[in-house]
């Protein structure tokens, strides 16, 4: 199996090791991830612009693969959202699709609508299933907590997206439960991160993220998992420069799900990029790695017999 990979913008430069740990996860189940250098942006930041200059992008992008013969794998939530909106507004909107295709033409492109767009989380779910995942485990996780942020553009609008249920995601949840970890249900999962107002409303934008970090904390994470990769920034980067203004505030170290799945497959720490996590520290990864241990089947319960009447 083979995917187009599209990263994005942010990823190949601010958060490599989600791609890295990406594809070493996936390369485990025999899924090839492919570079394509002529992807683009997925148009995101001109969504307020213009709606031709947002579109533009993604079709260009969707025609590129559809010349390669491959879906699309996406692991930024903002692109995934980009590629579906754009796919579904060709599908809907004739005339603008030849009027885009008018454009690709001067690249020997065209768009026909074939392609598919697949996060990466839909590919661990669906393509290769929780079961075969829990084959291939070497270790499961004990006594870790971990809050997990969805972000927006993953979930919503869900007749975009089409990714899960807006309000009782499943996907990601089944996914976490395959590696053992006490995946924690706390009020901010589907919530913004703020990471939208950052540069508007800085103020806002950090307010919304301390309200993240302290119901995290408060829920009892040791970790948080954020899916969306301006989620992770926020986390990662934003949190520990406003706990310089804070110094007394407690850190809440950051995990990607490939990272975390990843060493349940026995996939080397540096593999999987997690020093590259600026909140996780040496000790973090011994800790988290000293509750790993051999996956244990879960027992399932036996029904007793009724015992015999004893005869009067």
């Amino acid at each position: 199996m083979k995917y187009a990979f599209f990263q994005g913008c942010n990823i190949p430069i601010r958060i490599q090791q989600y791609a890295t740990s990406t594809e070493a996860v996936l390369n485990k189940f025999g899924i090839e991830l492919e570079v394509v250098p002529d992807f683009n942006c997925c148009g995101y930041p001109a969504r307020n612009v213009d709606e031709k200059a947002y579109l533009l992008p993604s079709v260009r992008n969707m025609a590129i693969a559809e010349k390669m013969n491959l879906d699309i794998l996406v692991i930024c939530n903002c692109c995934f959202a980009s590629l579906q909106k754009a796919k579904k507004v060709m599908a809907e909107n004739s005339n603008l699709k030849d009027e885009l295709n008018g454009f690709l033409a001067k690249e020997d492109l065209k768009y026909q609508g074939n392609v598919q767009i697949k996060h990466y989380l839909t590919v661990l779910h669906e393509d290769v299933g929780t079961e075969m995942i829990k084959t291939q485990l070497v270790n499961r996780f004990k006594d870790l907590n971990i809050s997990v942020i969805h972000g927006c553009h993953i979930l919503r609008p869900r007749e975009i997206t089409t990714f899960d249920d807006s309000f009782v995601p499943r996907i990601t949840e089944e996914l976490l439960q395959t590696t053992g970890v006490n995946s924690l249900d706390w009020r901010g999962r589907l919530e913004c991160c703020g990471a939208a107002l950052a540069g508007i409303n800085d103020e806002l934008s950090k307010k919304l993220l301390r309200e993240k970090i302290t119901g995290a904390q408060t829920a009892g994470a040791d970790y948080i998992i954020p899916i969306c990769s301006y989620c992770h920034l926020q986390f990662d980067t934003t949190q520990k420069n406003m706990r310089g203004e804070k110094a007394s505030e407690k850190l809440l170290p950051v995990l990607l799900y490939p990272q975390l799945l990843g060493l349940c497959l026995g996939i080397d720490e540096q593999a999987l990029g997690i020093e590259q996590n600026s909140t996780i520290e040496a000790d973090d990864i011994q800790r988290i790695k000293s509750l790993l241990g051999p996956p244990v089947e879960e027992k399932k319960k036996r029904k007793r017999k009724p015992k015999p009447a004893v005869a009067a």
